[in-house]
């Protein structure tokens, strides 16, 4: 089957550069670790007092027995 145009660009990218690799890639190289973010994102995140046993939990990915169970829930709106 001879591919033209639009189809032909979409194989050769596909081959050349696919997505999905190169988007794992580029999380993997340039977005912090859990552990490591965790320690700027607790104020953000986390609406009560920073000094309280649930933000220190927060802060050190803290996954022990006795550490408070905490979820956070996001709603993601679309721009446009």
């Amino acid at each position: 089957k001879e591919l033209v145009g639009k189809q032909l660009l979409k194989r050769v990218m596909q081959k050349w550069l696919p997505a999905g690799d190169t988007v794992l890639e580029m999380i993997v190289l340039h977005l912090p670790s859990p552990a490591q973010a965790q320690k700027y994102r607790v104020d953000t995140l986390y609406n009560g007092p920073l000094d309280d046993a649930t933000a220190t939990a927060i802060r050190t990915c803290d996954t022990s027995e006795g550490a408070p169970l905490c979820m956070y829930t996001s709603k993601m709106v679309p721009t446009s």
